[in-house]
């Protein structure tokens, strides 16, 4: 068990900051009064129960990461039929609360990681690096960046559960519990889906999406098949295609090259990939949305009692 460890007072110069490091093992927490901090809580064994008071009441159980923010009051409970630890980081600092926020990390409910044993040496490294210490602010808020891009990163998505880890109590008492494993292709697919929707503007291949979820073209196709029946260029392809679409309706006066554009496609090879997807060419849209435009507004002209 690793004892409680305070770094001291935070330099206001950082942006993040590490407050306290440390492992409870089979031991009671009761905090009304909440914590000054973020506190990023590890299970590497056992299972206890956490509540916060008009939340809910959550059980975690071995490879699950709890986030308490500061304020909030919580207590935790280790059942006494299991064994293990529990680890936890504070961490405060003017952009701690966005950049938990950006990495998925700030959600009322434990969450499942993979790499525990990974994350958990990593922590322990930064406790023994205090405990001698070695370690100086700075550094220390560099090494908090780097965890917590690496919690991110080993986040499970919260519809692939572990099997019999853990369960959850919502506020109308309802218990919730995890049925399907980790499914790590299923876990490389939502990551490559979100890439695509947050790059669709910008030259991205398939390949540079491949690599970024560490899989082969091929193995990501074969992925993007088995769930979506298309290739992983199709889905990105039509994607694209619908956002252009979308953006159309909300701009009827945009030409058919700022839609190109916007979706990162050549114009030529927009208008006849558009064509083959809904049936019309963009800009025969945009001709009748305008038109449909114009109906409007020469009836609302003709009627000006209509309250607009």
């Amino acid at each position: 068990m690793l004892a409680f460890r305070l770094t001291g007072l935070p330099d206001s110069r950082l942006p993040l900051y590490l407050y306290c490091v440390g492992t409870l093992e089979e031991k009671v927490l009761h905090r009304p009064d909440g914590f000054p901090v973020y506190q990023l809580f590890l299970s590497r064994g056992g299972e206890g129960q956490f509540r916060l008071p008009g939340k809910g009441t959550w059980t975690m159980g071995a490879g699950q990461l709890f986030v308490v923010e500061p304020g909030v009051a919580h207590e935790y409970m280790p059942h006494s039929k299991t064994s293990g630890e529990l680890g936890y980081i504070g961490i405060g600092g003017a952009s701690a609360e966005s950049i938990l926020r950006s990495a998925g990390l700030l959600q009322i409910e434990p969450c499942y990681i993979s790499g525990v044993d990974l994350l958990w040496s990593r922590m322990t490294s930064l406790w023994h690096a205090l405990d001698q210490g070695v370690t100086e602010m700075w550094n220390t808020s560099t090494l908090i960046y780097q965890l917590i891009l690496d919690i991110a990163q080993s986040k499970i998505p919260s519809d692939v559960g572990n099997v019999g880890i853990g369960s959850s109590t919502a506020k109308d008492g309802t218990v919730t519990h995890p049925h399907r494993e980790s499914d790590p292709g299923r876990d490389a697919l939502n990551r490559a889906v979100a890439l695509m929707h947050t790059h669709y503007q910008d030259d991205l291949l398939l390949k540079h999406v491949a690599d970024a979820v560490g899989y082969s073209v091929q193995h990501l196709n074969r992925l993007f098949h088995q769930h979506y029946g298309v290739t992983g260029h199709q889905y990105m392809q039509r994607m694209r295609l619908q956002k252009a679409s979308d953006w159309l309706d909300k701009h009827p006066q945009a030409s058919v090259r700022e839609a190109a554009e916007i979706v990162g496609m050549e114009v030529n090879y927009f208008i006849r990939m558009f064509k083959r997807e809904f049936g019309e060419t963009p800009g025969k849209g945009i001709k009748h949305r305008n038109q449909l435009q114009r109906e409007q507004d020469l009836r609302d002209s003709a009627n000006p009692l209509i309250e607009k």
